[in-house]
């Protein structure tokens, strides 16, 4: 197992997502998802296949999407750590911070629920070929 597989695959205190559920990321997703819908960018989530190449597709694009909201957190918890006195500036960092937790956090639920389906698909197949 590689160092990024390690980082990625969903940890033990996740469990199935129920801390998730707790902090409300199931109301964020419907809001997500809600203006989604309203805008014409198109869902390229690949789901629609509904076949394990598309579901790792999915996985991949999470993957993605959660590195660069982890930059959205770090970044400014190193300029918050690194201090200043522009009362402005820190607003702003702690704003930015903020508004990529929930995205974070999604991205992490979301790949709790898809390895889950891998491994069901993974089960299945073994039940198959016996």
């Amino acid at each position: 197992m590689n160092i990024s597989e390690l980082y990625f695959r969903p940890k033990i205190w996740e469990g199935t997502g129920f801390i998730y559920e707790l902090i409300g990321i199931l109301i964020f997703k419907k809001w997500v998802l809600k203006m989604r819908r309203k805008s014409a960018k198109p869902n390229n989530y690949y789901l629609w296949q509904k076949n394990e190449e598309g579901i790792k597709k999915f996985e991949r694009k999470t993957r993605y999407n959660e590195l660069m909201h982890l930059a959205g957190i770090l970044l400014p918890a190193i300029g918050l750590l690194k201090g200043g006195n522009d009362t402005l500036m820190v607003v702003i960092l702690w704003f930015v911070l903020i508004i990529n937790l929930y995205p974070f956090f999604l991205q992490r639920y979301n790949r709790i629920r898809i390895y889950r389906v891998l491994e069901i698909m993974n089960n299945l197949k073994t039940v198959s070929h016996n």
